[in-house]
């Protein structure tokens, strides 16, 4: 009887076991499967992949901004050290420098720098023409220094009228011719760059006796109201006061270059 009863509940429980794992597996199998898009996978990942690669772009282009600014700067700084030292050379060593100072009673000089010339025959008669222009242009300021003391000095001691204006004109126009007649290349020098054009440097002199010459004569000629004799001192006067500037500029260039070379 015992045997019969284990045999029956061995049944039962293999049964109930049975209908409780056929239940699982109908539970397991009624939850939906999700499908996955192969094509649509492939997109993303292009997708993926590209914002990532964008992004690496954009660090770069980042990085390659900040590396140029970096360049830009240190290019600047090297351009304004390059610039101090240049100028620093040109004016210790710069060609034809040494004639280029006027002397007391015997000339004016003037120096031209003509840069970055394709031709070198043009190059030296630009740079001789901006020789001469220098020589010029200071003398228009003796010459306007000269009228106005002048001018005072007559109204004051003998009080006449002295048209300053015409006598200024007339005087500087006059200067200017002589000064371009009388001219003399006194020191030429050319370099030729590492591009291939050519730096020309010139000094020219001019002799002060004939330039005060023929202005004095010529201002004789067109009945210019002035003494000229007393006018030819005063610009005599501030001729002597601009070359000695010249000359103690140049003996505190010569004392630089001293320094420099000890």
């Amino acid at each position: 009887m015992k045997k019969f009863s284990l045999i029956v509940c061995a049944i039962m429980f293999s049964v109930t076991f049975n209908s409780c794992a056929a239940k699982k597996k109908v539970t397991q199998s009624q939850q939906p499967v999700q499908q996955v898009d192969p094509q649509q996978a492939k997109i993303d990942s292009l997708k993926k992949a590209q914002e990532i690669r964008l992004l690496e772009l954009e660090l770069q282009a980042k990085e390659a901004e900040a590396q140029a600014a970096i360049a830009i700067a240190k290019t600047k700084m090297q351009n304004a050290q390059y610039a101090i030292e240049a100028r620093l050379e040109q004016k210790l060593y710069t060609p034809c420098i040494n004639e280029a100072y006027d002397k007391h009673g015997e000339y004016m000089a003037g120096l031209g720098i003509a840069e970055r010339q394709m031709d070198r025959g043009t190059g030296i008669s630009r740079a001789n023409e901006r020789a001469i222009s220098d020589i010029s242009s200071r003398y228009i300021g003796v010459i306007s220094n000269a009228v106005s003391n002048y001018s005072k000095e007559v109204e004051t001691r003998r009080n006449e009228q002295v048209k300053e204006a015409e006598l200024e004109s007339e005087a500087t126009a006059i200067g200017k011719k002589a000064i371009e007649k009388y001219a003399e290349n006194v020191c030429r020098e050319v370099g030729k760059d590492p591009n291939g054009t050519y730096t020309c440097y010139v000094a020219v002199h001019v002799p002060i006796g004939k330039v005060l010459d023929e202005v004095v004569n010529d201002l004789e000629v067109i009945k210019v109201d002035a003494d000229r004799a007393r006018f030819r001192d005063y610009v005599e006067k501030e001729l002597n006061k601009q070359a000695e500037e010249k000359e103690a500029e140049q003996r505190k260039l010569e004392e630089y270059r001293q320094q420099q070379e000890q």
